[in-house]
């Protein structure tokens, strides 16, 4: 696990979900937020829709995003950048609010691998499960303040070059993928391909 405490409690985290343009836009609250979990909220709005009426695709991997990098930044410090996630979209996202919980699974002093789960809820009916999504939060050395957040592509810590410590703070080397050669075909060398096969 970390070895630096963190210094966010709930107040705090607010704060810096306020901070987010896009956050206050789409209106996101932070309700939970410690012990390696974060919960995010947003009340349903028609601009949150898609053509069919339901809550679009990209305001559910919008929130689990955030809320994966939250949970995430619950053991990891306030310095933290989304490094990858995966969604998969189970039911379509209809009701009153969007309810997001996420929580750590495992992490080492620099990363977090977190699972969220992004429920749809209505006063008086069980909510729907819409959406899991899994992803991973990078901790930056730096202080990112607007102009260090916009360099964070130049961060070491993101170099796929370099190396990283796993949870036992031992250096780990980072291995390269063999180089393919390119090969070219002439007009006349055009390969074979299979017939289509009509259904």
């Amino acid at each position: 696990m970390p070895t630096e405490a963190t210094t966010l409690d709930l107040d705090l985290a607010r704060q810096v979900l306020a901070a987010q343009p896009f956050a206050r836009l789409v209106g996101t609250e932070l309700t939970e937020f410690g012990d390696g979990a974060a919960t995010l909220v947003i009340e349903i709005q028609p601009e949150h829709g898609q053509q069919f009426g339901f809550v679009h695709g990209g305001v559910l991997a919008y929130a689990a995003d955030n809320a994966l990098t939250f949970a995430a930044g619950t053991v990891l410090g306030p310095n933290v950048l989304t490094g990858g996630f995966t969604i998969t979209y189970l039911r379509p996202a209809q009701g009153e609010r969007l309810r997001i919980h996420a929580t750590v699974l495992g992490a080492t002093r620099r990363q977090a691998v977190t699972h969220c789960d992004v429920y749809a809820e209505t006063e008086g009916e069980e909510p729907i499960l819409c959406a899991v999504a899994q992803g991973t939060t990078r901790r930056v050395e730096k202080d990112l303040a607007p102009s260090a957040a916009a360099d964070a592509a130049e961060d070491p810590e993101f170099d796929d070059d370099a190396d990283f410590d796993d949870e036992f703070g031992e250096e780990q080397d980072t291995f390269e993928t063999d180089e393919f050669p390119i090969v070219t075909v002439g007009p006349d060398e055009a390969p074979q391909l299979p017939p289509t096969v009509s259904r």
